[in-house]
């Protein structure tokens, strides 16, 4: 698919703020520390971190610590300077991480081990999707016109596909909707499920088809200068430094890195009218 110059796909006039939902505290910053970096003089943003809310009071998912664990309270703190630094407007809501929610009915834990959170969404976690897009309904509800940002699932983390499914709830004429690749995923499916997962079967287990590939290029070094705010976070998702720095410049888009945005139509019956461009 050919793509698009992302700051061409809009009219930024039209546009009075940019939202960008964040699954966990370091997912705007992985995904579109480009984004938030080229839009800083065209658009007022918000960063919506969602998961980020304390744990128990000990640190297990089925009775097992769980492997590097890092307290989100120091998340939090990191998040902070990074938005900070870049000057960029930041809620932290108080959601769990998917580990740690526990069903309404049983009380069980709904993703029993880390390794679960790699699954599609629970039917039991249904609660959880309402009242995080009642919260983000009620967030943004006078906002007036704005861009939605959203991940679009890729390496089927289960925090990710609900945060889609809400942001597609949200979506409206005055609220367009944009999709984000979650990075590192995109290139990188070991860091995720394990299997090579890309943006049109993302969007595909959301009932959707890609029709527009939007380009943004960035600079590795202003990027990977955000995510070392996030320093917990490297040597789990990336290993060393420069490994992320690899990382960051693999997804490229004739030579040049890049990161990449999709507009997508919503897929309906036939009977029912065909397809809903987003």
């Amino acid at each position: 698919m050919k793509s698009t110059p992302l700051l061409e796909a809009y009219d930024w006039e039209e546009i009075e703020r940019v939202v960008i939902l964040s699954p966990h505290l370091d997912d705007a910053a992985l995904s579109c520390g480009g984004l938030l970096s080229a839009l800083a003089d065209r658009a007022s943003l918000l960063v919506v971190s969602i998961h980020c809310g304390n744990p128990p009071s000990t640190p297990v998912a089925a009775g097992r610590p769980r492997k590097g664990f890092v307290h989100p309270e120091i998340r939090r703190q990191e998040d902070r300077r990074a938005m900070h630094a870049i000057e960029v407007d930041y809620v932290h809501l108080g959601f769990p991480d998917g580990v740690y929610r526990r069903s309404p009915t049983s009380g069980e834990l709904l993703y029993r081990t880390p390794r679960e959170r790699w699954v599609l969404p629970r039917v039991e976690d249904a609660l959880h999707v309402e009242e995080l897009y009642l919260v983000l309904q009620r967030l943004t509800d006078h906002m007036g016109r704005y861009l939605l940002v959203s991940p679009m699932g890729i390496g089927h983390h289960v925090d990710h596909m609900l945060t889609a499914q809400v942001a597609l709830r949200l979506a409206s004429k005055k609220r367009p909707l944009l999709f984000y690749e979650d990075f590192p995923y995109v290139v990188n499916p070991l860091v995720g499920a394990g299997v090579e997962d890309g943006p049109e079967s993302a969007l595909a287990r959301l009932q959707l088809r890609a029709v527009e590939r939007c380009v943004l290029p960035i600079k590795v070094e202003e990027k990977a200068r955000l995510l070392r705010y996030y320093d917990t976070q490297i040597p789990l998702l990336f290993g060393t430094d420069q490994s992320m720095m690899t990382a960051l410049g693999s997804r490229a888009e004739g030579g040049q890195p890049s990161e990449f945005y999709w507009r997508a139509r919503r897929l309906f019956d036939a009977r029912e009218g065909g397809e809903d461009e987003l």
